[in-house]
């Protein structure tokens, strides 16, 4: 008896401490979305310029697309998590730039998308040096 409450307290106590941790995100700053922004607009150029012409003249090259570069995806709506958690007067605008990022990196997206990226990597240096100037 005393083993299994013993058991069942150390399950608990490790779980509440595990669970505490979920929502800090100590690892969500500036400098970790900026880069995020930037690789996602890096492949997002990447991806047009490698399948816009063939998934126009071929449909099936979609396909291939997707099996290329689908891991990107988890990797943008995670980025779109991160500007959610970062406290920021620019928070709806860093939220928008992720959400610019996700149908950026699509294959079966438009490559305007990824003109919402720049002016938001730029903002997020200046408050970045900014905070450090303080």
């Amino acid at each position: 008896m005393r083993l299994s409450l013993f058991l069942v307290s150390m399950i608990f106590s490790v779980t509440a401490i595990a669970g505490g941790n979920v929502y800090r995100h100590s690892d969500d700053t500036l400098q970790k979305l900026y880069s995020e922004l930037h690789y996602l607009n890096q492949v997002g150029h990447e991806i047009h310029n490698s399948y816009d012409e063939k998934v126009a003249n071929d449909p099936q090259q979609l396909r291939f697309c997707e099996g290329e570069y689908g891991y990107v995806g988890t990797r943008a709506r995670a980025t779109i998590g991160i500007a959610n958690r970062i406290e920021s007067p620019n928070k709806e605008e860093y939220i928008a730039a992720g959400w610019k990022a996700y149908q950026c990196i699509k294959c079966s997206g438009d490559i305007s998308h990824c003109d919402a990226i720049p002016p938001a990597l730029e903002t997020i240096k200046a408050e970045y040096n900014a905070l450090q100037s303080q």
